[in-house]
């Protein structure tokens, strides 16, 4: 089939775990463990506790492993139960191409689905890299103007990732993975809305997106049509919700280049856009001792769209202090660190906090919009009463493919945020077995490790 969807379907329903390269392996093996943390950890927030709740009075049947949950729970409901808590912290993983978080919708829905259809890890491996795959190349191909326009990537394009990988899980053919990539754009939705008064659809866009990809695959499998030319219709997704696109972008490099080798990972639980930011200013603590009376003011550089959507100073919620460049930065300054427990109301409502924020101010700069999207720069300029100026530039935060850290940081990572819930021998139990994937039979006994004690 000539459409992009056609096309995409074509190569996702050609994924075999046999054919894709050692690094791609790793990788989605990378992106489970780092999703699986953040949902672990993210189980314990107020967004994960009500989405629990209502999970488990909407399931009426045994099928799939609610994270932390008693037991098992519908698999549509587990999808959107365990996107809403991976998503929670905002320590999950992304793609600065495609603006928005591909493991959030993808995972979820790929292991409740492989748990109810008892896949094994030989297919799962090939089902989160064609997520990945459809969420880059979809994102990438609208944005940043489907961005700009109010729309949430993570919510949106993440139906026809979830689509994508739900159908690889249950082997659709290329036709009918076409209509489960249509049908799952087809309820495209989110808003950023959010960011008006810090509430908790955020973290709804990656549930609800996990549970429409399977409600997608499901109905395409059984013969329920999706439209072909979804991307590219006059009256398709491109069209409707976004005033510029690059369909080319979507089909570009196809089989040649892997886009979850693009995905970044997260070692501070704000937005992405505040990392290299946060980053420059834990250089300079690193370099100069910081206490907030000493600093006249803090100028922060970074790319256009950074500094517009993140320069709010009102913090009144967990959500929306993690999309305040300020508040990240006053964090980092004070505590040295933009984790789990600097979200938490004590030190929301800090005064130390809140007043070194006032003396916070975010800049766009235009060479740094040059960068874009290629890298996602950031320069700190902090100025102290005694007269010095204290300057850090960061090209590429810390877990960017360029500046992944060391091979360890994932896995200390998972450690920490698995060890909020479970103690050390489980930890180490579920790194075994995503470490070995590709030799589990079936993913009920993976999932297993993921419930209640």
């Amino acid at each position: 089939m000539d459409s992009l969807t056609g096309k995409l379907a074509a190569f996702i329903t050609g994924l075999k775990y046999s054919s894709l390269p050692p690094e791609v392996i790793q990788k989605a093996k990378h992106c489970l463990m780092d999703t699986l943390g953040a949902a672990l950890a993210g189980s314990k927030t107020q967004d994960a506790v009500l989405a629990k709740r209502v999970a488990e009075k909407l399931s009426q049947k045994k099928e799939a492993t609610l994270i932390t949950g008693k037991g098992k729970i519908g698999v549509l409901e587990a999808a959107l139960a365990n996107g809403i808590m991976a998503h929670a912290l905002e320590l999950d993983d992304g793609n600065r191409y495609a603006l928005g978080h591909p493991g959030v919708p993808t995972i979820p829905a790929v292991l409740a689905l492989a748990e109810k259809e008892k896949k094994g890890g030989k297919e799962v491996i090939p089902a989160i890299v064609a997520g990945y795959e459809v969420f880059g190349r979809v994102g990438a191909g609208g944005n940043p103007s489907h961005f700009n326009r109010g729309f949430h990537t993570t919510g949106t394009v993440g139906n026809f990732a979830a689509a994508a990988a739900a159908g690889r899980l249950l082997n659709l053919n290329p036709p009918k993975m076409v209509s489960a990539l249509g049908i799952g754009g087809s309820q495209s939705a989110g808003l950023f809305a959010f960011m008006a008064d810090g509430t908790m659809t955020k973290t709804l866009h990656a549930g609800k997106a996990a549970m429409n990809g399977i409600l997608a695959a499901y109905l395409a499998k059984e013969g329920f049509t999706g439209p072909a030319y979804i991307l590219e219709d006059k009256r398709g997704f491109y069209k409707a919700f976004a005033d510029a696109s690059n369909p080319d972008r979507v089909v570009e490099g196809l089989g040649e280049k892997y886009e979850i080798m693009n995905t970044y990972v997260k070692y501070h639980a704000s937005c992405r856009h505040s990392h290299a930011p946060v980053d420059a200013i834990l250089d300079l603590r690193k370099k100069t001792e910081l206490r907030p009376e000493d600093i006249e003011k803090v100028n922060i550089y970074t790319y256009t769209l950074a500094a517009k959507l993140i320069d709010g100073k009102d913090v009144s919620t967990p959500i929306s202090g993690k999309m305040s460049m300020a508040y990240a930065a006053a964090v980092a300054i004070l505590y040295g660190r933009v984790g789990m427990g600097e979200f938490k109301p004590k030190v929301m409502s800090d005064r130390a906090v809140l007043d070194l924020m006032q003396k916070i101010d975010v800049y766009p700069d235009p060479e740094m919009d040059k960068l874009i999207p290629h890298h996602r720069a950031a320069r700190a300029e902090i100025f102290l009463k005694d007269g010095r100026k204290l300057t850090s530039d960061i090209l590429d935060a810390k877990g960017e493919p360029e500046n992944p850290g060391s091979s360890s940081d994932i896995f200390d990572k998972f450690r920490m945020l698995a060890g909020t819930v479970f103690k050390k021998d489980r930890v180490e139990r579920i790194l075994e077995d995503i470490d070995r994937l590709e030799k589990v039979k079936d993913m009920s006994k993976l999932n297993s490790l993921l419930a209640a004690k």
